[in-house]
């Protein structure tokens, strides 16, 4: 169903949903506007009441994935659990949505340059927001005790670097979404497991090496 005229807040909403859609199906270059405008069943001309071109089409699509996924992300954090739990479920959110919405698509090197090229700031400030996320929940629970970041000689903000990092690094040997967001849970989960700063139930029942044995 098409919005109302003059609701813009749906009108963008329809047209960047439809322009999800065709740039995933052919590219950046050969999606045009009157392609935009078919697949939203809307006249052309209505998509530039909203957007002046396909690149701020463009932009403003990369604006909402990556407020979507901000979102998705700040939500996971909030969610009961263990500090590993939440930062598996922000890393799905971010790093997992991603790569279902961008490298599903038989153009995704196409897109990737397009957004580069297009939208670099807009990424560069949404990754940068995201990396404080991880870094607040570190924080946390580096706090409560629960994770040991100085004996690693580690900070929070490169703790959260090297977790970003080493999911981007991930995305790459993943065969497909499915095992991307694997990697991601096993990542994090393998990380805070080597960070964490207490020892499981019966360490202290155990015997130490060298001593305190039978006699």
């Amino acid at each position: 169903m098409n919005p109302p005229r003059g609701d813009a807040g749906s009108r963008r909403a329809v047209i960047l949903d439809a322009a999800l859609r065709v740039f995933g199906q052919y590219g950046y270059r050969r999606t045009s506007m009157d392609d935009i405008a078919r697949e939203a069943g809307i006249g052309k001309g209505t998509i530039y009441l909203s957007f002046p071109s396909k690149e701020e089409v463009f932009q403003a699509l990369s604006h909402s994935l990556a407020q979507r996924m901000l979102a998705g992300a700040e939500a996971a954090r909030h969610r009961p659990g263990t500090t590993a739990d939440k930062l598996a479920a922000m890393h799905a959110a971010w790093f997992g949505t991603y790569a279902e919405t961008i490298r599903r698509s038989p153009h995704a090197a196409e897109l990737l340059d397009a957004k580069h090229r297009l939208s670099a700031d807009l990424v560069a400030d949404a990754a940068s927001r995201y990396k404080r996320l991880v870094r607040d929940v570190l924080t946390e629970a580096a706090a409560a005790g629960e994770l040991d970041l100085e004996s690693a000689g580690l900070t929070a903000d490169t703790a959260a670097e090297l977790l970003t990092a080493s999911a981007r690094g991930l995305e790459s040997s993943a065969a497909s979404p499915a095992a991307y967001r694997r990697y991601l849970n096993a990542l994090v989960r393998v990380m805070v497991a080597g960070l964490s700063s207490r020892l499981p139930a019966d360490a202290a029942s155990r015997p130490q090496a060298g001593g305190g044995g039978l006699t």
